[in-house]
């Protein structure tokens, strides 16, 4: 599968974001005409203080924008995060949606575990999607989805072959992503795609250094990562061909691995 990030500056003015943007993937197809699917971080618009500002009405204008930008440009996205409020529920959703090249949307995917302050401004997702890409399936997974083992195991045990993750991961929790990324994809078996911002958000800091880790054709025991990586400090995009067919030979061996938890005693042993 032919995916890339596209990691954009984060602007102070949305309709900046939009042309930056379109920008980036112009230069990623120029140079990669043949790649089908990629990702936008978990935030790509300004952030605004006043907080209600930020929502967006169920596929409203950060929606509309993706959208088009798939239909224009002939490739498949995902929208990032997109943060929206929704008739039926009482918070508003953080969720990435999923557009093939016609600019049809093929379904979305709300964030899970809901980080720090998200706990109380946000309502968090009831279910793990897992969509389909030619013989392929894929599941999206919001940034703190990915702190959490269950999550890509889920993902796994129904089928996805590659990860994608929109990530918001500010410049003092970067060696933490790493190793969550490393972990995921080494305890899984599975390509992982994850998409970061650049620039500065109120105080804190982003660097983008998206990453794209698959693995290495032929290394089974010990398995190596390939980690292709994204700008550091700049905006920019990263591309990578990932092989899906042998992770899923290594997926089968390690998990015919797994013991069965529930046949796993536990013994306390007291001084």
């Amino acid at each position: 599968m032919k995916v890339a990030c596209i990691q954009p500056e984060i602007c102070k003015d949305v309709n900046k974001s939009y042309s930056h943007i379109e920008d980036i993937l112009k230069k990623l197809l120029k140079k990669f005409e043949d790649c089908q699917i990629a990702c936008l971080p978990e935030r790509w618009v300004p952030f605004l203080q006043d907080m209600s500002q930020n929502i967006q009405k169920e596929r409203g204008e950060h929606y509309n924008f993706v959208k088009e930008l798939a239909k224009k440009y002939h490739i498949k996205l995902l929208s990032g995060a997109i943060w929206e409020k929704r008739k039926n529920l009482n918070k508003p959703s953080v969720t990435c949606y999923y557009f093939n090249e016609k600019g049809e949307e093929i379904g979305r995917q709300d964030k899970i575990h809901l980080y720090s302050y998200e706990q109380g401004n946000f309502e968090p997702g009831r279910e793990l999607c897992i969509f389909k890409l030619g013989k392929s399936n894929f599941a999206i997974l919001i940034c703190f989805d990915v702190a959490f083992f269950e999550t890509p195991r889920l993902a796994i045990e129904n089928g996805a072959d590659i990860l994608f993750t929109p990530t918001l991961i500010r410049e003092d929790g970067m060696d933490n992503w790493k190793i969550y990324l490393q972990a995921r994809a080494l305890e899984n078996r599975i390509p992982i795609t994850a998409c970061n911002s650049v620039g500065n958000v109120l105080d804190r800091k982003f660097l983008g250094n998206s990453k794209i880790l698959s693995f290495i054709n032929g290394y089974i025991s010990p398995s190596k990562l390939k980690i292709v990586e994204g700008p550091l400090g700049e905006s920019g995009f990263v591309f990578d061909d990932v092989d899906l067919k042998f992770p899923k030979k290594l997926r089968k061996i390690r998990l015919s691995e797994k013991v069965d938890k529930s046949k796993i005693g536990v013994k306390r042993i007291n001084n």
